[in-house]
C-alpha cells in the first residue's frame, strides 16, 4: 500500500518533507497546500482544503505561533501529523483537538523536541531523576517564526545557545532553563521599530520571557543567510540520587530530520486507525510497537 500525502505549509520543513517524501518507495506526495500561490505543479491554495479526501494523511508543516491553532477547523476531518512545538502549549493544543476530530487522528507534537527528546525526558525520569533539555546551538524554527510575526518585521532568525560550561551546571544543580541558555536574535526591520520590536521579543511568554535574550538588528540579506545554518542539537541530562544519563542529538539540518520523524509517525497511521484509535495523541500515547521493530528490544 502507498500512502498518499499532502504538504500543508512550504517553508523550510515543507521542503524537507518534500524531499523526504520522495526517498521513500512506500508514500506518495499527492499535494502541496499553501496560502501563498506556488509555482509548483501539486500546488493548491490552502482554503481548497476543506472538504478533502484524495490523501490518507495531512504533514501539517505551519508555524506553531498562530498559523496551526488558527487553521486547525480545516483539518477536523482529515488524519494530520504536525510538529507543533510550543512546549507549554501542548495540553491546551491536544485538549481542543479531541473536542473536535472524533473520526479522524492526529499526531502531535512530534519532532526531534518535542518529540524524540519528549520521550527521553519521560524514560529517564524514572528512578527518580530530574531531566533537564540543554538545545543547540542552533536555528530554532518556531521562535524565529514567532518573531517574524510581530508587526514591523522583515525577517528574522533566531540562535539558541547553551551557555559555557550549561552541562557542568545541570550536574551542579541548575534546572532553570533560562539560566541554561542564551537566545540570539537577528532581525531586519524598519529601523524607527527598533526599540518597540526589541521589547515584544524579549517580553513574549513562552518564547523569550525569562531567557538572557540578545536583539541585534541586522539587514534582511545577513537574516537570509543565517537562516542557511541549518545544524543543530538537543541533550536530555538526567540526575538522579546515585546516577546520570544523558541523550545527544546532533543534527545537520534541523527541518530533514524533524521531517523524517514525521513521515514514520504518518506511516503509522493506518494501523492506528485500523485499531480504533481517534482524536489527539502526542508521542506518549502511541504504543512503540507502530514504529519501531520489536526485535530491537
Amino acid at each position: 500500500m502507498t500512502l498518499r500525502l499532502a504538504i500543508v505549509g512550504y517553508g523550510n520543513l515543507g521542503k524537507s518533507l518534500e524531499k523526504e517524501i520522495e526517498k521513500r518507495q512506500d508514500m506518495a506526495l499527492t499535494a502541496i497546500y499553501s496560502r501563498r500561490n506556488l509555482d509548483h505543479e501539486k500546488y493548491r491554495p490552502l482554503k481548497d482544503i476543506a472538504g478533502e479526501c484524495q490523501f490518507d494523511v495531512a504533514l501539517l508543516a505551519l508555524g506553531s505561533y498562530s498559523d496551526i491553532t488558527e487553521y486547525a477547523p480545516l483539518f477536523t476531518h482529515l488524519n494530520t501529523v504536525d510538529s507543533f512545538d510550543t512546549h507549554a502549549k501542548i495540553a491546551e493544543y491536544k485538549s481542543s483537538l479531541n473536542a473536535t476530530k472524533k473520526d479522524s487522528l492526529a499526531i502531535i507534537s512530534t519532532g526531534w523536541d518535542p518529540g524524540l527528546l519528549s520521550l527521553a525526558r519521560g524514560v529517564f525520569s524514572v528512578g527518580g531523576a530530574e531531566c533537564v533539555t540543554l538545545w543547540g546551538e542552533g536555528v530554532s524554527q518556531g521562535h524565529s517564526n514567532a518573531i517574524r510575526q510581530i508587526r514591523g518585521v522583515i525577517d528574522a532568525v533566531q540562535f539558541t545557545c547553551p551557555k559555557p560550561n550549561a552541562e557542568e551546571s545541570v550536574l551542579n544543580g541548575e534546572r532553570h532553563s533560562g539560566k541554561l541558555h542564551d537566545r540570539i536574535c537577528y532581525v531586519a526591520c524598519v529601523s524607527s521599530d527598533n526599540e518597540r520590536i526589541a521589547q515584544e521579543i524579549v517580553n513574549m511568554p513562552n518564547y523569550f520571557k525569562d531567557y538572557d535574550t540578545k536583539v541585534i538588528f541586522t539587514s534582511p540579506q545577513e537574516v537570509r543567510e543565517l537562516k542557511m545554518r541549518t545544524a543543530h542539537r538537543g541533550q536530555v541530562i538526567s540526575v538522579g540520587d546515585g546516577f546520570s544519563t544523558k541523550t545527544d542529538v546532533k543534527l545537520d539540518c534541523n527541518t530533514d530530520y524533524t521531517a523524517k520523524i514525521m513521515l514514520d509517525f504518518a506511516a503509522a497511521i493506518p494501523r492506528l486507525i485500523a485499531d480504533g484509535y481517534r482524536g489527539a495523541m502526542d508521542v506518549y500515547d502511541i504504543p512503540l510497537r507502530y514504529l519501531a521493530d520489536s526485535k530491537l528490544i
